[in-house]
């Protein structure tokens, strides 16, 4: 039986017995228009980059959804969706000795090329390129508020310094600053309440998160009303001891969180939920969490996003089921 396509026969017949309403093969596909299901909103105020299918850094339009790719492997890795970065180094192509302010939180520099940038001022390093692209050269710091000073020798390219804990998408600068705009993709009204029940449900899904954090995580889908008062999430991390990190919300109060399973930066995970009132449980990679018999599920949820929530990463599959399928079959899903 092939449960990842939920159309397993019942005795009456049914091509769709499992309830498979919402299913979107972005590293496939590449493209927003799902398989099943409706074809969500997406928007992003700015530019932004990503790799093409021929390994090098491209551009998307405004409201142009990104799909990435290995710069190595060529492989599609799937929808790229980001938070917003400020690039604060100017022209980024190629990088020149320069001074920037900023502030007291974690910043990270990259860069490709073999030269070397000599940080000073408020915060003393000393950074060397460790090849062309494809091979990016990072650091992340916190520095102390002021004056940055970075000295340049040698090959330094698509540079970029932002405020942040990660290294993101490319944003070109040529004589300013320049910030690259939230990613948003959502499934809202009439499309909503056609692909998603209230009352039961199972959600599988793959991609990889980009943030090297440890308690803050990303939400690969989160159906809610507007506030995180109601909320039904399955979301990833990349703590040392946290892959998968499921919420349930009802009125304000946590109803259900189960935080399992290994993960690494950038590596694709399979992860899911099946949900129902006083019977959910999550997975990761084929392994199930632990059952939880005492469930309070929102009633009121009438918006779907996608990779929302801190740092982001790519999806490469999304699938939602109207039914809570069994354990066995979300650990088949999710291996």
């Amino acid at each position: 039986m092939n449960y990842s396509l939920g159309n397993t026969l019942s005795r009456g017949g049914s091509l769709n017995a499992d309830g498979l309403s919402l299913d979107f093969q972005f590293a496939t596909d590449k493209t927003l228009t799902a398989r099943k299901g409706p074809t969500p909103t997406f928007t992003r105020a700015s530019t932004a980059t990503f790799v093409g299918s021929d390994g090098l850094i491209q551009s998307a339009a405004i409201n142009q959804a990104r799909f990435d790719h290995d710069p190595v492997t060529l492989a599609s890795k799937g929808l790229l969706m980001e938070e917003s970065r400020t690039n604060l180094v100017f022209p980024s192509a190629t990088l020149t000795t320069q001074t920037r302010t900023v502030t007291a939180v974690a910043h990270t520099l990259s860069f490709y090329g073999t030269g070397t940038v000599v940080l000073s001022g408020t915060h003393a390093a000393t950074v060397t390129g460790t090849g062309a692209y494809p091979t990016r050269t990072t650091l992340t710091f916190t520095p102390t508020a002021g004056s940055l000073i970075m000295t340049v020798t040698g090959s330094v390219t698509e540079a970029q310094l932002e405020a942040g804990a990660f290294a993101t998408s490319y944003i070109p600068t040529t004589t300013a600053s320049v910030a690259r705009s939230v990613d948003i993709c959502s499934i809202s009204g009439t499309d909503f309440t056609g692909f998603y029940n209230q009352s039961e449900g199972t959600i599988v899904g793959s991609g990889s998160t980009n943030q090297p954090i440890l308690v803050s995580s990303t939400e690969l889908f989160k159906a809610f009303d507007g506030t995180n008062n109601n909320r039904v999430q399955v979301g990833m991390t990349n703590s040392p001891t946290e892959a998968v990190r499921p919420f349930i919300v009802a009125s304000g109060t946590l109803t259900y969180s189960n935080k399992h399973g290994t993960a690494t930066v950038g590596v694709e995970r399979k992860v899911g939920m099946v949900y129902k009132t006083n019977d959910t449980i999550s997975a990761f990679n084929g392994t199930l969490g632990t059952l939880d018999t005492t469930v309070t599920l929102p009633t009121n949820c009438n918006t779907a996003t996608l990779f929302s929530g801190f740092g982001g990463g790519t999806i490469s599959s999304l699938r939602y089921f109207k039914k809570r399928l069994s354990d066995a079959k979300l650990q088949t899903l999710t291996t």
